[in-house]
């Protein structure tokens, strides 16, 4: 039986040599994804077993399931080391004084800067002097933070001083925060893509924050930074030569032209210096991965080198070197990315192809690139990125097979053909945009950057470099603006949304060798993904009478949506920020047609009710605006779309109805807590009750009504008033509502401490089911008459890594 079992094993799991490394990477990719699903920490004796049990299937040469349980564990050891970097609850009660590198500055067009800073040495300021930075340093006895070497964190710059400059080191007081993102529907948490960056915290440098420069930068950092800054002063110095001038500010793009960002991002990385708008062309036009320093970019230069080498009769093996030395050295140039640090490892194999060094297979040099950079980085997964390089890469590799050699247009065509069939799913599993222009667009995008555009690019820089000719550079950026016209104008092509996105993968069939069964059937797929759905004019009475209520998570904020028979109203914004972002816009896209909102409502005026209405008016049309008459010049409002809140008015919202029940009068001035705007919405079998941050005084006035609108019946849904504030929610409210179901719209460890514990104690007294957004994330209602249904952010799956930011 033994030796049965043996010879199985021998006969299907035991690789060829020319399979091992492909079968390893894709055991140690699986082992990783399985750890990466874990929802609790496996117990440490099954570790140590599968570790032991992986060495002895390695020696039996069982390399993917060994591959497996070693990815499997990898994962889990590399959380653990990674959480031990993380900040802990202690470092965020306070200020800390780090000591750290600036590797990036990131401007908003909002004004709103950003640095990411590799940590030297952190400590609490509670054991340093209250003075702040002192001249003789830190006192002797530091208590020192969690955080340390060799931990990254990306600070908000708030400080007047002026912004440090990538390669300087500083000394900072900082207020750090965990890495934790805001938990709504629809919308992909950054949590995981932010750790697979390598950062472990955030946080922000304060206003009146002690700040010093302790090192200016050097070396290729300097070198890099004259560079963007004599891309930034072109147009005010096109004639004079620049040198680098290291205490200029750094450029904020919002002054750049748009063919400027654009050659700053492809020609040294500066992916911050594009704008929203200009990511929104990029992805409209299917082309971002052009101006994202990545293989393209370094095969190019490798090429170019190759190229020239062959011409001066370079010998092949220098040629080699010299070309991966180029592309490398472009690479850190360009910031060294995540996506750049791949494709040059990925670079250094197929140039270990070219040179017929073991005859290197392929599919064994993908193998290799795969397994260090997995080896490197197991949390790489969790990017949009890794999947898409990667699986382009394996498209080309599989769908290239058997053809034979032709034209270089027609092997561009070929390829563009293999992307749009094989890459369309793996773009819409990942959320990217899909545009049924991208591959025209490409056709010509492709040869034109990397055969164009980009050797221009580097050489215009160069010559920048060494004899401070500045003139190439501004005619390269005028010749990025006429690109970014095209762009434009592909972008203004009309397009087809995808109704059925799981006929994509009958595209995958393209990946067959030529001649196999069924492989010419592989535009199928597209065909079908793009038929329009059965339009069904007839909708049932169930339907028509369910409405939705979805109380989103904000962070320390309210924004509320209801929706009934395709009509939307949102009461509150929750915050906004001096960079013009609002957390509300993003929570609602996935909800919001172009159409915009048929109804917004602002409580008051306090910032975590009112902050994001700026961003909302900006990126969505609304038809009623409920808030202060007096609002309408500085919102640029127009004046038959705002209206003052006082009780008694309504209004009919599909099969809704709306009742303002406070305050008895409009306001006059500022909308304070006690003149909140306080909303009662009944519908079919359901009813909701926003109350603002009224207080208990003003609860106890229009509580005494309640029983009447509500026909006696409980209160179905309860938006606690001020996030769970004990100057809210009062008794009197309870005894009249009997709320079925509350939620407080409190921050993540807020420093209120809201809900508060007497108003938690109240509501479970009269058994009312609490939710908080803190906790639970968005939380989504369905009410019709039959039934009620509920559903919150925290009963999807929770990943284990997401304990690293909690």
């Amino acid at each position: 039986m033994t030796g049965t079992v043996r010879l199985l094993f021998d006969r299907f799991l035991k690789p060829q040599p020319t399979w091992r490394l492909p079968l390893a990477a894709s055991g140690l990719l699986t082992g990783i994804l399985l750890a990466l699903c874990l929802s609790a920490w496996p117990p440490v004796e099954l570790l140590i077993l599968l570790l032991l049990v992986q060495l002895r299937l390695l020696r039996l040469q069982f390399h993917g399931i060994a591959a497996f349980l070693f990815g499997f564990c990898w994962l889990l050891l590399f959380l653990a080391w990674r959480m031990d970097l993380a900040v802990n609850r202690a470092d965020t009660q306070g200020t800390a004084v780090i000591t750290a590198q600036v590797l990036e500055v990131r401007h908003s067009p909002g004004g709103l800067d950003s640095l990411l800073v590799k940590i030297h040495r952190c400590e609490r300021a509670s054991d340093l002097q209250a003075s702040g930075l002192q001249k003789s340093g830190l006192q002797k006895s530091p208590q020192p933070c969690q955080l340390r070497a060799p931990a990254r964190i990306r600070l908000n710059w708030y400080a007047p001083a002026d912004l440090p400059q990538p390669g300087e080191t500083w000394q900072l007081q900082v207020r750090l925060r965990p890495l934790r993102s805001l938990k709504n529907f629809g919308q992909p948490p950054s949590t995981g893509l932010h750790l697979a960056q390598g950062l472990v915290a955030r946080g922000y440098v304060t206003r009146d924050a002690k700040v010093q420069r302790l090192q200016i930068a050097s070396g290729w950092q300097q070198a890099r930074q004259s560079l963007i800054d004599a891309i930034h002063f072109q147009y005010q110095d096109q004639h004079q030569p620049h040198s680098p001038i290291f205490s200029t500010p750094i450029p904020n793009p919002t002054t750049l032209s748009q063919g400027q960002r654009f050659l700053l991002a492809l020609g040294l990385g500066e992916r911050q210096a594009l704008l929203p708008e200009d990511w929104q062309l990029l992805e409209r036009t299917g082309t971002i991965h052009l101006w994202v320093v990545s293989g393209l970019h370094l095969g190019m230069v490798a090429g170019v080198m190759l190229w020239l080498a062959r011409r001066l009769r370079v010998p092949w093996s220098l040629a080699l070197v010299l070309a991966g030395g180029c592309a490398w050295g472009y690479a850190h140039l360009a910031g060294w990315g995540v996506a750049a640090e791949r494709a040059g490892i990925m670079l250094v194999f197929g140039l270990l192809i070219l040179s017929g060094w073991r005859q290197l297979a392929p599919w064994t040099a993908f193998a290799l690139a795969l397994l260090i950079l997995l080896l490197i980085n197991p949390l790489l997964p969790l990017t949009r990125g890794f999947w898409l390089s990667f699986g382009a890469v394996a498209i080309l590799l599989a769908g290239s097979r058997g053809y034979p050699a032709m034209p270089g247009w027609l092997a561009l065509i070929r390829v563009q053909w293999l992307i749009t069939l094989g890459l369309t799913p793996l773009l819409i599993w990942q959320g990217a945009w899909f545009s049924v222009w991208a591959p025209l667009v490409n056709l010509v995008a492709v040869p034109l950057v990397g055969l164009v555009f980009l050797p221009l690019t580097l050489l215009a820089l160069l010559l920048q470099f060494i004899t401070g000719f500045s003139q190439p550079l501004f005619w390269l950026a005028q010749l990025f603006e006429w690109a970014a016209l095209g762009l434009m104008y592909a972008a203004q092509l009309p397009q087809w949304p995808i109704h059925y996105p799981m006929f994509l993968w009958i595209g995958l069939l393209a990946l067959l060798p030529p001649g196999f069964p069924g492989r010419s059937l592989a535009w199928l797929g597209l065909l079908l993904a793009f038929l329009p759905p059965p339009v069904n004019h007839h909708l049932t009475k169930q339907q028509e009478l369910t409405w939705q209520v979805r109380v989103l998570d904000v962070g320390q904020g309210t924004a509320v949506l209801v929706e009934s028979q395709g009509q939307t109203l949102l009461y509150d914004t929750g915050r906004g920020f001096a960079s013009g972002w609002a957390p509300v816009v993003p929570a609602l896209q996935p909800w919001l047609k172009p159409a915009g909102l048929d109804w917004l409502v602002i409580s008051h005026d306090d910032q975590d009710h009112s902050g994001g209405l700026p961003a909302v008016l900006r990126h969505w049309p609304v038809e009623q605006l409920v808030y202060a008459e007096a609002r309408r010049e500085v919102l640029d409002v127009k004046s038959q779309q705002i209206h003052d809140c006082k009780a008694g008015d309504h209004w009919q919202m599909g099969a809704l109805q709306v009742l303002a029940l406070w305050p008895p009068q409009s306001p006059q001035g500022r909308i304070n807590n006690e003149d909140s705007c306080v909303l009662l919405i009944t519908g079919p079998g359901a009813s909701l009750l926003l109350t603002g941050d009224a207080r208990t005084q003003e609860e106890a006035f229009f509580s005494q009504g309640l029983p009447h609108l509500l026909q006696d019946q409980p209160l179905t849904l309860l938006v606690s008033g001020h996030h769970g504030s004990r100057t809210s929610t009062g008794q009197a409210l309870l005894d009249a509502t009997q709320p079925r179901w509350t939620v407080h719209t409190a921050g993540w460890r807020n420093a209120y401490g809201h809900p508060h514990p007497t108003v938690v104690q109240r509501l479970r007294q009269n058994q009312s089911i609490q939710l908080d957004t803190a906790d639970q994330g968005a939380v989504h209602f369905s009410f019709s008459p039959e039934q009620q249904q509920l559903r919150w952010w925290r009963q999807k799956h929770r990943p284990l890594w997401e304990g690293l930011v909690e």
